[in-house]
C-alpha cells in the first residue's frame, strides 16, 4: 500500500509541474505580446506628437 502512494504522489507532483510549467508559458507569451503592445503605443504616440508639432509650427508661419 504504501508503493501506491508513493506513486500516486509522484503523479500528482508531475501534474502540478506540468501545471506550473504551463502557467510560466502562457506569462512568458503575454509577457512578449504587452512588450510589444507597449512599443507600438510608443511608436504611435511619438508620431503623434511629431504630427501636432509640425501642425503647430506650420499655422504659426
Amino acid at each position: 500500500m504504501k508503493a501506491y502512494d508513493d506513486t500516486d504522489k509522484a503523479k500528482h507532483e508531475r501534474a502540478k509541474q506540468q501545471r506550473l510549467e504551463a502557467v510560466d508559458a502562457r506569462l512568458a507569451r503575454h509577457e512578449k505580446v504587452t512588450w510589444i503592445t507597449l512599443i507600438l503605443v510608443v511608436i504611435l504616440a511619438g508620431l503623434s506628437l511629431a504630427l501636432l508639432v509640425t501642425q503647430i509650427i506650420n499655422r504659426s508661419n
